[in-house]
């Protein structure tokens, strides 16, 4: 045989394998039905949530001229924020005010003082509350203030406040409904109690149930969430995950379980987290990812964001009040990146069952108390403890069985700490 024959036999049997080859691949692609956009979106492990039930305040405050009283209830709440989204609020003016004139501002007598748990931009806010003006300020607020003195030309003042900023944001808004609101106020008046103020660091004060709390304690059967649910969601491709050691992974990104707490963690390595965001993206990415794949279960509620981090933390609130647990099976934490998540923390079950139907009540100890142990506690620094709350502790009974403990919080630095407990602090 000549080399030219041989030449060209090689050559066409080249061409036959290159014609076999693709014929394969061509017949044995992943079925890309799977992986159509729509499908993903069509991943629902709960519920969408918009933002009036994910961004709401934790207690409203009302200073009466003897005294004030106030409330966590999640359904007096509810109610109060639903009155204001029928309001109009015209933005007029902005000032920056000395640390004395602004808790003044805020604690003044005859007003209403609604408290957010962390900051919140006025852009994302505007689908929750009515603005006359086209342009909100770039900016955020922690408290709102309504003023129920009848004020002038028929309109009444509302303020936006930022205790991070020391900066306050005015608004005008109808009388009238300002009149309905006080008339719907005195109707709910036996959800308020009374409430004392205490001093921290500084002009500030913190306004704490009266008295002996009595709050429910509960017990709750869980229904676990299937795993597979979340790996079909935050894969780009979950064809090509596999499962290694316990861990489902692409190669890149990795799911892992912590199935004694049934929490998950999701790492996406790939994106990048050494960027700056401003607050109201960040939020606005953050609700919008849980949103993607119906991830809200149980009552989580926006509570706490850190930019530096790229960071939004929402927690489960039972009643009104905030539940805690050290090992991430209170809360649902995302660290976002550039263009993606980065990482994901989240419980992955409902509470279904409470066992019994009929709830406990539970008498905690004064607030003045609670304040006189932590001034006490060596361990403690009073300068840096920025806020104190009635909360849930979550326990483990078994497996499948968890209960809400009510428990004196305080927040140290930026940490969240049970009074007179042992947990080591909850970022």
């Amino acid at each position: 045989m000549s080399l030219e024959k041989a030449k060209t036999i090689i050559l066409t049997l080249l061409v036959l394998l290159s014609l076999l080859l693709t014929w394969l691949i061509w017949n044995n692609q992943p079925n890309y039905d799977l992986l159509n956009l729509k499908d993903l979106d069509n991943i629902a492990i709960a519920k969408e949530k918009k933002v009036p039930g994910i961004i709401l305040p934790d207690k409203v405050l009302y200073h009466e001229n003897d005294g004030t009283t106030g409330t966590v209830h999640d359904g007096e709440i509810s109610r109060v924020m639903n009155l204001l989204r029928t309001w109009t609020f015209d933005m007029s003016s902005s000032r920056l005010l000395q640390k004395k004139d602004l808790y003044n501002l805020m604690y003044g007598k005859n007003r209403i003082e609604l408290d957010f748990p962390a900051p919140v931009p006025f852009s994302v806010y505007q689908s929750v509350l009515n603005f006359a003006n086209k342009k909100v300020p770039d900016a955020d607020f922690d408290h709102i203030v309504i003023e129920l003195n009848k004020g002038t030309k028929n309109l009444n003042h509302v303020y936006f406040i930022s205790t991070a900023s020391n900066k306050v944001y005015e608004a005008s808004t109808d009388q009238k409904s300002i009149q309905v609101f006080i008339s719907k106020l005195n109707d709910n008046k036996s959800l308020y109690k009374p409430y004392t103020a205490f001093a921290l660091s500084g002009p500030r004060r913190i306004y704490l149930p009266a008295g002996n709390p009595v709050v429910n304690q509960y017990k709750y059967a869980t229904t676990d969430i299937e795993i597979d649910k979340f790996k079909k969601a935050l894969f780009a491709d979950p064809n090509f995950v596999k499962k290694v050691a316990g861990e489902y992974t692409n190669g890149i990104s990795l799911l892992r379980t912590d199935e004694s707490n049934k929490v998950l963690t999701f790492v996406n390595p790939g994106e990048d987290i050494g960027y700056s965001s401003d607050p109201n993206h960040l939020l606005t990415r953050a609700i919008d990812f849980i949103n993607q794949h119906s991830g809200w279960t149980d009552q989580y509620q926006y509570f706490e964001i850190n930019e530096r981090e790229n960071e939004v933390t929402f927690r489960l609130f039972k009643d009104g009040y905030p539940v805690f647990n050290d090992d991430g099976m209170a809360e649902i934490r995302e660290y976002l990146g550039r263009t993606e998540i980065y990482k994901y923390v989240r419980p992955y079950f409902n509470l279904s069952l409470n066992l019994p139907l009929k709830p406990a009540a539970v008498k905690l100890p004064p607030a003045q108390d609670v304040i006189a142990g932590l001034q006490t506690n060596p361990s403690v620094q009073m300068n840096k403890v920025r806020d104190i709350a009635v909360g849930y502790r979550l326990q483990k009974d078994s497996d499948d069985i968890l209960s809400l403990q009510p428990a004196w919080y305080y927040c140290e630095d930026g940490i969240w700490k049970m009074a007179g407990g042992d947990e080591d602090g909850l970022e």
